[in-house]
């Protein structure tokens, strides 16, 4: 597996940064019944680009809940 940087051009776009369970397609696409959830906690936020500023700060998060939001996914197909 590759973890490196990586840049991807499509011709006059530029695409730094694809977040999670997300594509970037050319051409015919099609997703049937997709089911995506996720939870983060984000300190300072995020930063996407080049030359970005990189800040390591010391810090804690204290979350008690167990569970904070449970998946459900309800579909017709």
């Amino acid at each position: 597996m590759n973890f490196a940087p990586m840049v991807v051009n499509f011709l006059g776009m530029k695409i730094n940064a694809i977040d999670n369970n997300a594509s970037a397609t050319v051409g015919p696409y099609q997703q049937i019944d997709t089911f995506v959830t996720s939870k983060r906690n984000y300190g300072f936020g995020e930063e996407n680009g080049d030359f970005s500023f990189i800040n390591i700060p010391i810090s804690s998060v204290i979350d008690p809940d167990v569970i904070d939001a449970p998946p459900a996914k309800a579909s017709i197909i």
